[in-house]
């Protein structure tokens, strides 16, 4: 298969993606936890999208997904995990609820929801690209989408045993986040568009995306989500308004994506932003063991207040250490256990 040339603006945009799952999972002021969770596990579904080339599923295409993303998530869990019998099971089923119940980290639930989204977005467009009419096959599919994503929050609460264990590998989230997808595919086309213009389009394109979403993010209250949650969460499905959960994640996206090709021009020196992007998801699996040791080593540096300011400087100090203790963690599972990270 032939090698497609990574966008360094993707890496620097993946880098900004996983810095906020990394402060989304820090102790931080209540208002910064609402904005970053209005969109940031959306956006990496929205890459995947933006990235699509169009490719058969077949046996081969199978095999790659399944050694590059759900072998890693079995890997990791396992090694989370409690180490019970029991606890393979869940991993197995791989829902948010199953990996609590196995003693994993719960933050894993995005590997096999990513696993199911990229087959069932990678289906959609297949179909769409043989007929003649792919823009209503993907509105369609789309449509049903969100009405499959419904219709299993609307079973989820009439059934304890859904309830309870949720959908095997997160489907219904899996689908929302193939809607995302969709949504990252003709992104492509206008951020390109865009991007072909002068550049002050792009300059003000994207402060008025972050303008616009600044104040909508906190449109959808606390008070309107579910109880156990006081932001959105995609992970749990507590979207508040459905209707504000994607205006905000689709415009914060594409504002990221455009401030991502902004950093990609004007920053020559991006190696290291580059490289934490390109090995995003690694550092989604091994940050939270990171973040409980630096919790650990935070009040020893004298970083214990709880008003904001005081939240925000060992946010940033307990980011810096997350980093740090990753690259020589990804340069090492790389040299001697690839299979964890796919390779």
């Amino acid at each position: 298969m032939e090698k497609v040339k990574r966008l360094d603006y993707v890496d620097v945009c993946k880098w900004l993606g996983i810095s906020l799952v990394i402060f989304g999972h820090i102790k931080m002021p209540g208002e910064v936890l609402q904005w970053i969770y209005a969109f940031h596990m959306p956006l990496f579904f929205v890459l995947s999208g933006y990235t699509y080339r169009a490719q058969r599923i077949d046996k081969e295409f199978l095999m790659k997904k399944i050694k590059t993303i759900y072998v890693p998530f079995l890997l990791f869990a396992l090694i989370f995990c409690r180490g019970e019998m029991s606890s393979w099971a869940y991993i197995a089923y791989g829902s948010r609820n199953a990996l609590d119940m196995a003693g994993t980290y719960t933050v894993l639930w995005f590997l096999p929801c990513f696993f199911a989204a990229v087959l069932v977005f990678s289906l959609l467009m297949n179909i769409g690209n043989r007929s003649k009419h792919k823009v209503w096959i993907l509105a369609a599919g789309v449509a049903v989408m969100l009405v499959g994503a419904k219709a299993c929050e609307m079973l989820k609460g009439g059934q304890p045993m859904i309830a309870k264990y949720g959908y095997p590998l997160n489907f219904d989230m899996a689908l929302v986040g193939a809607v995302f997808m969709v949504a990252g595919y003709y992104f492509r086309q206008m951020i390109d568009w865009i991007n072909t213009q002068r550049q002050w389009l792009l300059i003000v394109t994207v402060v008025a995306l972050f303008a616009v979403t600044g104040f909508t993010a906190f449109m959808n209250l606390p008070e309107s989500l579910n109880p156990a949650c006081a932001h959105v969460e995609m992970s749990v499905g507590a979207f508040g308004n459905w209707g504000l959960f994607f205006a905000n994640a689709l415009l914060m996206s594409m504002a990221l994506i455009g401030l991502s090709v902004l950093v990609d021009k004007w920053v020559i020196r991006k190696n290291l932003l580059l490289f934490i992007g390109q090995n995003s998801l690694t550092i989604l699996c091994v940050h939270g063991t990171i973040l409980l040791a630096a919790s650990k080593v935070l009040p020893k540096m004298g970083l214990v207040g709880v008003d904001d300011m005081s939240l925000m400087l060992q946010g940033i100090v307990s980011y810096v250490i997350v980093i740090a203790v990753s690259i020589p963690a990804i340069l090492l599972i790389k040299r001697f256990v690839p299979n964890l990270v796919g390779k």
